[in-house]
């Protein structure tokens, strides 16, 4: 079972994780990655629609990555962050479908200093109801956001975001909340803050219910995901 814990350093829609071994200089690691396939679910135009993200964390710099996805069809991940140890692809609202993935095998390619790794990433497909918020509250004097939902079945754990209205993040809760939990206040002491909230300006505010993969532990499931089921909700900040 997944406790409250610390899960990445997550920024995006679903997480993104900047690594997930340390390296030491005193102690080098050879070169390693882990693949990971993560089922995205979320309401658009009232319809429940699905999307995979893709990702490969590595423990040094990733030089390219890229997974098979259908056929012949191959999808390059992109970078992300400075060490470059992180590749993945988050997809866009285009990506979205009302057709539900199928339990499958993805073929990952990685290189570091032009030399080919692979690894293959068997995706299990777990359907997880998208939670309902049920209210957003504004405290403008002190800038924090509360915000309640109804608690998912099976959930392990969520994830709370806000985003502007260019969709970047300017909180997150920044690791799990427990699966008994149905509300948070957004301040400081309750995530991390990517910039300050504007009078007069909407916001999104996403809660995420999370399922891990099993055999998930505190110490991997940030690398463990297996669906993230998405409810978002606008809200204006003060007048």
């Amino acid at each position: 079972m997944i406790n409250i814990q610390k899960i990445g350093k997550l920024v995006l829609l679903a997480f993104i994780v900047t690594g997930f071994w340390a390296c030491n200089d005193d102690d080098p690691e050879p070169f390693g990655f882990t693949a990971e396939v993560v089922t995205l679910k979320r309401s658009i135009g009232g319809e429940e629609k699905f999307a995979l993200a893709y990702y490969a964390y590595g423990n040094m710099k990733i030089d390219s990555a890229s997974v098979k996805i259908s056929g012949d069809s191959t999808l390059v991940l992109p970078s992300t962050g400075t060490l470059k140890i992180t590749r993945y692809y988050n997809p866009s609202m285009e990506d979205f479908t009302t057709t539900a993935p199928v339990t499958k095998n993805y073929d990952f390619s990685v290189k570091n200093n032009n030399v080919e790794y692979t690894e293959t990433e068997n995706h299990t497909f777990t359907d997880l109801d998208i939670p309902t918020i049920d209210s957003i509250g504004v405290t403008t004097n002190n800038k924090s956001v509360y915000v309640k939902w109804d608690k998912v079945d099976d959930a392990e754990g969520y994830f709370v975001q806000i985003f502007d209205n260019e969709h970047k993040a300017v909180f997150n809760t920044g690791g799990l909340i427990s699966k008994d939990s149905n509300s948070i206040t957004a301040n400081e002491s309750t995530g991390r803050w990517g910039a300050s909230l504007s009078a007069g300006k909407t916001y999104t505010v996403e809660v995420q219910a999370m399922l891990f993969e099993d055999g998930a532990t505190n110490a991997n499931s940030g690398e463990q995901i297996e669906t993230i089921a998405i409810a978002s909700e606008e809200f204006t900040f003060g007048d």
